[in-house]
């Protein structure tokens, strides 16, 4: 495939796709089996229609990926990301990022969005054991923010060239029955 044609390719999945806006609970799936030459088409899921690009790609919602997988979907491009729904977060109670962050992989961004009126006292940690604070110490987070950690704050970005890496998050005093949606944007060296 020709840059331009990339080029055009990207600049087309943007207008279809930007009715949906992209946050941190959303991921861009493919179905690979379609391939460069496939029609746009829809696909529903129990909670949402998307409409599919000319590579078959859509940006979906964090509860949609489990069923869109079990459809063959799948994350494509050098950059890959984990969306990942903590739950109700009590207490300091940690709670693992799943999957796990693949062997040979560096973070590029974590963008964090709590879904509810809860702050999280005291900040999240987000750390390669529970309750540890090795990768994020008490990152701000008010009830219904959506907030990114700092180039700066980003404590440990790389891992294991050969081993997957255990990400964990918890409330640095207490998680205040939050729900978070994290996304961690990493890429391979």
């Amino acid at each position: 495939m020709t840059c331009r044609f990339r080029i055009l390719a990207l600049a087309l999945a943007a207008l279809f796709l930007g009715a949906s806006s992209a946050s941190a609970a959303t991921v861009l799936m493919c179905n690979p089996l379609l391939g460069e030459q496939a029609k746009l088409r829809q696909i529903s899921t129990s909670g949402a229609t998307y409409m599919l690009d000319g590579r078959g790609c859509a940006i979906v919602a964090l509860n949609d990926v489990p069923y869109l997988l079990a459809q063959g979907f799948a994350q494509i491009g050098a950059q890959r990301s984990i969306a990942f729904n903590t739950g109700v977060l009590s207490g300091t109670t940690a709670v693992q990022i799943l999957p796990w962050l693949p062997a040979g992989a560096f973070i590029q961004q974590i963008i964090v969005e709590n879904t509810t009126a809860n702050a999280v006292t005291g900040g999240i940690d987000i750390g390669t054991t529970a309750g540890g604070a090795d990768v994020v110490s008490a990152l701000t987070c008010g009830a219904n923010c959506l907030t990114f950690v700092a180039d700066a704050a980003l404590l440990k970005r790389v891992f294991s060239k050969t081993a997957q890496q255990a990400i964990f998050v918890v409330g640095h005093t207490a998680g205040n029955n939050a729900n978070l949606n994290v996304t961690i944007v990493y890429g391979f060296f």
